[in-house]
């Protein structure tokens, strides 16, 4: 994800991490963050109620710049992978 993000962050690329650790656990993650181009958020700093039980960790939402939901990654394969960030999130990164 940081090497796609670095390559496509001029084009409008907005990438966001939001960590699910134990919020006493917030200085580890932010060493660990510290190798990523991308900022990091913690769950308490977020609404993610709308997303019901997060119950499987990494999980990828696609928005694009209209903010329409463009993958979900609840449902299909999970994970993303250089070839499905080219097919999925270039082309939007490309149109008007």
């Amino acid at each position: 994800m940081d090497a796609y993000y670095r390559r496509h962050r001029d084009e409008g690329l907005q990438l966001v991490a939001i960590s699910v650790d134990d919020p006493k656990d917030e200085a580890t993650v932010r060493d660990v963050m510290r190798e990523f181009a991308f900022p990091a958020a913690m769950v308490r700093d977020a609404n993610i109620k709308g997303y019901g039980r997060i119950w499987r960790v990494p999980l990828t939402f696609v928005i694009d710049r209209k903010g329409i939901l463009r993958k979900d990654d609840w449902y299909g394969k999970p994970g993303f992978d250089e070839p499905l960030l080219e097919a999925t999130v270039t082309p939007l990164l490309r149109a008007p």
